[in-house]
């Protein structure tokens, strides 16, 4: 082993070793540096690893078997054993270690003082909070207990929260009382974000204030107060600190800050409350069973408009929600105590407000539409509708709302042919296209069934696509496979009302009209309302007796619910004639449609 050992120190392998190992470090260094300037993608850096690598038995390969001699490199075999060795090859190997050592100090040496000078600490991760201390300023001052609890709380709340960075206990602590401003106890902790806050508790009551600060420029990101009862002190500590936990995930999200400004608020709490009523309200679209929502939507509309009135996305939400509850041609139930006129005003006052303190286009070009349709102004919806396509081409419910627009206006033509145009769109990043093929059915049955079948063949239909698709396979003349979508929604749903639609208009479509006209009797319909008469008056057009759907809609036909009435022209087979103060309206915008489609899968009509 010694022997090789001389050997290898004999032929300078060692000396190679060294220097190649040196010098590939400097290299990657010096490439590392390059590679950022240049954004050269990461692949460039791993390639340059390994070439380095590979080449360092190469190296060593060559070192041993030529050698460096007087008369020149020769392989080392060939070198007779008298012939002196050649000191140039020590030389020289020996200087480009020094090199190499000297450069890679001297590079060292000045990312240190680099360092030293313009970071004096490691940059702080936007995704990282330090609570401090909590104060006590009840009016006996013997409350520290309590906000030292809530403290921990809140660390150990956070500290569950994904992706962000805590300040721990002790290092926290160690500032209670402390003189020092915010950026510099944050800079010393090296976080982003500071939460700092007080506990007043007397008698049987709690307020706990709480705000977060961004360390950066002393901006104060968000502040809360929270109201509660002494009856259970632990359970608030838990409750307080789940909710701030929750809030600054908000807080320290520059994106959907951005966003949240964008839709009209900087109060965390408000937005926090508004992402949760508009996945109620679409949650309710979806699954045709607004009732059950309603209650808790009007109850965060509320609360956000105690926080901030001037929410102008939340009252654009609350308004299409109220005008919903009044649409003949929705299923949305108003909550449970609110009259009509109730509901009324709460439409005027959300969609007024939504106009006036709207921060985009989009917004207020919303809140027109509907405040448009309540007065029965046709060609503004129309335009209104087609301002925002223009403004949103790819959302799919515009393109909706327009095509219905057209067809209210009874401008056919013009709706066939956005139709088409809108079935030609990439609709592949939406969940469901119910809508696309049962509006489009309204004046092109053939493209709709195109449509409808294949947006049920994509995955995981919902029930509203096989109550729609039923009724576009009627229209086609597809008895079988509309009674395939009637069986798999009746297995889905427990809507009481559509169930009775869809079986009405099955047993039609077979010519089971005894059947049809059981159905109707056996269900008995309640007090009438807006969303109950579109579906009696649906079931009365389908059975064939106009006379008594007409009956049904006549009371609608007044200054005050004209809005309700006029969107039942949505439906190609809805005649205005027999309801006079609607046709004077649309008489009056040259709008009066005086030959209305037949339904092609009614039961035949009374003589």
């Amino acid at each position: 082993m010694r022997g090789f050992i001389e050997e290898l120190r004999h032929r300078n392998v060692i000396r190679v070793g060294v220097a190649y190992v040196i010098a590939g470090w400097l290299l990657a260094q010096v490439a590392d540096l390059a590679a950022d300037a240049f954004n050269a993608p990461d692949w460039v850096m791993q390639m340059l690893i390994v070439v380095l690598l590979v080449g360092l038995p190469v190296a060593l390969f060559l070192a041993w078997a030529y050698e460096l001699t007087p008369e020149g490199v020769i392989k080392a075999k060939d070198v007779p054993v008298d012939m002196p060795k050649d000191p140039r090859s020590g030389r020289m190997l020996n200087r480009i270690i020094i090199a190499t050592l000297v450069l890679a100090i001297a590079g060292l040496v000045w990312e240190r003082v680099t360092l030293d000078v313009s970071a004096p600490a490691p940059a702080s991760s936007d995704k990282s909070i330090a609570v401090l201390p909590f104060a006590d300023f009840s009016p006996g001052g013997d409350q520290a207990w309590f906000a030292d609890g809530l403290t921990d709380e809140i660390l150990n709340a956070l500290a569950r929260t994904r992706d962000l960075r805590v300040a721990s206990r002790t290092s926290s602590f160690a500032y209670r009382g402390s003189d020092l401003d915010i950026p510099t106890i944050a800079a010393e902790m090296n976080v982003a974000h500071v939460l700092e806050g007080s506990v007043r508790r007397a008698g049987d009551r709690i307020r706990v204030t709480a705000q977060l600060i961004r360390a950066s420029d002393d901006a104060h990101l968000w502040s809360q107060t929270f109201d509660a009862n002494n009856n259970d002190s632990i359970e608030i500590q838990e409750d307080i600190a789940f909710q701030i936990a929750s809030l600054l995930d908000t807080a320290m999200n520059p994106e959907e800050l951005r966003e949240m400004v964008a839709a009209g608020t900087d109060s965390i709490a408000a937005w926090e409350d508004y992402l949760h009523m508009r996945a109620l309200s679409i949650q309710s679209t979806d699954e045709f069973d607004s009732a059950s929502y309603n209650d808790r939507i009007l109850s965060l509309y509320n609360e956000i408009t105690t926080i901030d009135p001037e929410f102008a996305d939340a009252h654009l939400l609350m308004a299409q929600t109220t005008f919903s509850w009044m649409d003949p041609n929705d299923v949305g139930i108003a909550p449970a105590g609110y009259s009509h006129e109730q509901v009324l005003q709460l439409f005027l006052t959300a969609s007024a407000a939504a106009t006036e303190f709207a921060q985009t286009e989009e917004t207020r070009l919303r809140a027109e539409v509907l405040r448009a349709r309540m007065r029965v102004r046709l060609d503004d919806v129309v335009s209104l509708t087609r301002a925002l396509v223009e403004l949103r081409p790819t959302d799919f419910v515009t393109w909706g709302d327009h095509l219905d627009a057209l067809i209210v206006a009874s401008r056919f033509d013009e709706a066939r042919e956005f139709a088409r145009r809108m079935y030609e769109q990439d609709w592949s990043h939406e969940g469901s296209l119910f809508l696309m093929y049962y509006r489009i059915a309204r004046v092109d049955p053939p493209l709709a069934l195109r449509s409808a079948r294949e947006a049920l063949a994509r995955p995981s239909p919902k029930v509203a696509d096989y109550y729609q698709a039923h009724r576009v396979f009627l229209m086609n003349g597809e008895v079988g496979e509309a009674a395939v979508m009637a069986r798999r929604f009746l297995e889905l749903s427990d809507d009481e009302s559509l169930g009775l639609l869809i079986r009405i208009r099955q047993a039609c479509a077979e010519g089971r009209v005894g059947d049809a006209n059981a159905l109707f009797a056996d269900f008995g319909f309640g007090e009438p309302g807006v969303a109950t008469n579109n579906i009696e008056w649906l079931a009365l057009k389908t059975l064939g007796r106009d006379a008594e759907a007409e009956a049904v809609l006549r009371p609608l036909d007044q200054p005050a619910m004209l809005y309700a009435l006029a969107q039942t022209l949505t439906y190609p087979h809805f005649d205005p004639r027999p309801f006079p103060n609607l046709s004077a309206v649309l008489q009056e915008q040259g709008m009066l449609r005086d030959n209305p489609d037949e339904i092609v899968f009614a039961c035949p009509h009374d003589e």
